[in-house]
């Protein structure tokens, strides 16, 4: 399609005036980016200024009725934990000992690390080296002490020696 000169001419003026108006929408959306973050910067320290020190007081007026309702909270709980600790310690025993007779090893032992973990059951203590080691040295040491003793204590004629005249 072929355009004359005059339409041409006007269309390449339309463009240049729908470039400059684009430019100078981009300048004018710069400026108001830039006005928009000095406004949020206005309003940081504005709301520092004013805001901020009546939320602190209002939470502080506040404080004390909140600590209140949580350390009843707490004593409530720990009533209730004492409550029921041993009902459920009870029935966590009476499951790891259901899973330990049906030989399902694998969820006896996680039942019972919840047990630990939660503090309803105590923790297995296994026999180390150290501690058989102390009860033997500790039996050796009574037997050393009654063997003194008896040794001590026994009545035997022929130790003594008599003077002779």
């Amino acid at each position: 399609m072929a355009l004359s000169r005059k339409r041409r001419r006007e269309l390449r003026k339309l463009r240049s005036h729908a470039n400059d108006l684009l430019d100078a929408q981009r300048v004018v959306l710069g400026r108001a980016g830039d006005v928009l973050g000095e406004a949020g910067s206005q309003a940081r320290h504005l709301s520092d200024e004013h805001l901020a020190p009546r939320v602190d007081a209002a939470a502080e007026n506040l404080r004390p009725y909140v600590e209140t309702g949580v350390d009843s909270a707490r004593r409530a709980a720990g009533r209730a934990r004492r409550a029921t600790a041993p009902v459920v310690a009870a029935a966590l025993v009476s499951t790891v000992r259901a899973l330990d007779k049906l030989e399902n090893p694998d969820a006896a032992k996680q039942v019972r690390k919840f047990g630990e973990r939660t503090g309803y059951l105590k923790k297995s203590k296994a026999r180390r080296a150290g501690g058989v080691i102390g009860i033997i040295l500790g039996a050796v040491a009574a037997v050393g002490v009654g063997y003194a003793l008896w040794q001590a204590f026994r009545s035997d004629d022929e130790l003594w020696v008599s003077p002779e005249n």
